[in-house]
């Protein structure tokens, strides 16, 4: 129940983030191909935005709420795109070749 509570209180950063989420995903149509990838991207969104804005917010000295809320909103358009970003650099990296070079087994000298 006082989960509910807090979520009640940020509600317009759950806006915000979910609108920023939104217009995010408009540039990168290629990489939301089905709509599983498009609601995990709009949910990180949110979550980066509902979880982040409080400390961002704190961290710049801003108390205004309008302020509050376009912080909110840049996160969630920031948030989707950047686990987007690592999730592709994960899907590129050659990690077997990584654990290899790292804990030998490579080519001997």
């Amino acid at each position: 129940m006082e989960f509910l509570h807090r979520l009640l209180d940020k509600t317009e950063w759950l806006i915000a983030g979910l609108i920023g989420a939104i217009v995010a995903s408009w540039w990168h149509k290629d990489d939301l191909a089905d709509w599983r990838a498009w609601v995990i991207f709009l949910v990180t969104g949110v979550a980066c935005s509902l979880y982040l804005t409080g400390m961002v917010s704190a961290y710049l000295n801003v108390t205004e709420p309008s302020i509050v809320a376009g912080i909110g909103f840049l996160l969630g358009t920031f948030g989707g795109s950047l686990l987007a970003a690592i999730n592709r650099a994960i899907k590129a990296a050659d990690l077997w070749a990584l654990i290899r070079q790292r804990f030998g087994g490579g080519n001997p000298p």
